[in-house]
């Protein structure tokens, strides 16, 4: 398989940043079609951040509360919807400025709507994220955490749970996944020990689900000419 036209690729980010480190170091070996144009984080100590700026990517913090979306502390749900939405819009805005090929969730804690995605569809830009269960089984947050506990319930089906890289869509972590891969819950095992054993293989599986996105939004550019 031919290596595809450069790619610029915008990464959004919550925490830690290791699955935007692999990306990082891909782009000098398995992945050198890629360049990050932009990190952007929803979290001002997320170390990401540091790791971009090592890398010289350039970083944008986008933050509902310090941002004036709405007060730390909002009790209506209707003023933080308007303001989810506003902030959404807002961070389209901010993404597309760059104009890049793939947006890549790696870690990012924040449910996209359709006031992001939406814009990007619009211009034929992908969305896509890695999320720690098998399609369809845990969506949402603790996802380990829940399925570790079915697991020791004997409700696991088949006593395992995965990870996989798909394509956002509004209705959370039920976009169409690219690549996914089974995990076997195993005992003994602590949880932390099972998070521990996923994130390595989520630091693999990012590059292979980018590495089918990027090819495939190409393949499908030069469908529609």
């Amino acid at each position: 398989m031919h290596d595809p036209p450069l790619t610029k690729g915008t990464i959004l980010i919550s925490g830690e940043g290791t699955n935007l480190q692999a990306l990082i170091d891909a782009t000098s070996s398995t992945l050198p079609y890629l360049k990050i144009v932009r990190v952007i984080s929803n979290k001002k100590e997320a170390k990401g951040l540091i790791r971009a700026k090592s890398a010289s990517i350039p970083t944008k913090y986008h933050n509902l509360v310090s941002g004036n979306y709405y007060a730390k502390g909002e009790a209506d749900q209707a003023v933080k919807q308007a303001a989810r939405e506003k902030y959404d819009a807002d961070l389209a805005d901010i993404v597309l400025a760059d104009e890049p090929d793939i947006v890549i969730c790696a870690g990012w804690m924040h449910v996209l709507s359709p006031k992001f995605l939406d814009p990007l569809v619009a211009r034929k830009v992908p969305v896509i994220n890695l999320h720690p269960s098998l399609p369809g089984k845990y969506d949402g947050i603790d996802a380990i955490k829940r399925a570790y506990d079915d697991y020791h319930k004997g409700k696991l089906e088949h006593d395992r749970t995965g990870i996989m890289i798909h394509y956002v869509v509004p209705e959370v972590d039920r976009g169409e996944p690219i690549v996914v891969r089974e995990i076997e819950c195993k005992t003994p095992e602590t949880l932390e020990e099972l998070k521990d054993r996923m994130h390595a293989e989520e630091h693999q599986l990012i590059l292979e689900g980018t590495a089918m996105a990027i090819h495939n939004l190409w393949e499908e550019r030069s469908k529609s000419g």
